[in-house]
């Protein structure tokens, strides 16, 4: 979408961008509500529950705030109040984007690899049960 906004194209390609990525964000949001309902464990339940619903409850909420940007920026490609120069609105959306994408990654890794047992049970795999 910014591409094709740097590019002066103000028909198609920003339009189908941001539809795209508003359907990517809301699926990851639903998927994370799915993945709340089915899990075993609460937040009361230990110090990992706590951990997990706390860092991916924010992580959701910022996926919901940038969600929701994008439709306002959406809203106003529509209306013409974007050019090729005059963007930052869009840009600062993206900017947005990128850290959430990147929090996430780290918090993949933190959450559901180390703290989710991957490590733990490959760890415990290798030394046949004895990890004392």
């Amino acid at each position: 979408a910014h591409k094709s906004m740097r590019s002066k194209d103000y028909d198609v390609g920003p339009f189908i961008g941001l539809v795209v990525t508003i359907v990517c964000g809301t699926r990851f949001f639903s998927v994370q509500l799915r993945e709340y309902y089915w899990n075993s464990y609460t937040i009361a339940d230990s110090v990992y529950g706590s951990v997990f619903y706390l860092l991916t409850g924010f992580h959701g909420m910022h996926v919901v705030v940038g969600t929701i940007w994008l439709m306002v920026s959406l809203v106003r490609l529509w209306r013409g109040e974007f050019s090729s120069q005059r963007h930052f609105g869009f840009e600062a959306c993206i900017w947005y984007w990128h850290f959430v994408d990147v929090v996430w990654v780290a918090l993949w890794c933190l959450v559901y690899v180390w703290f989710g047992g991957w490590l733990y049970m490959w760890w415990f795999k290798m030394w046949d049960g004895d990890v004392y």
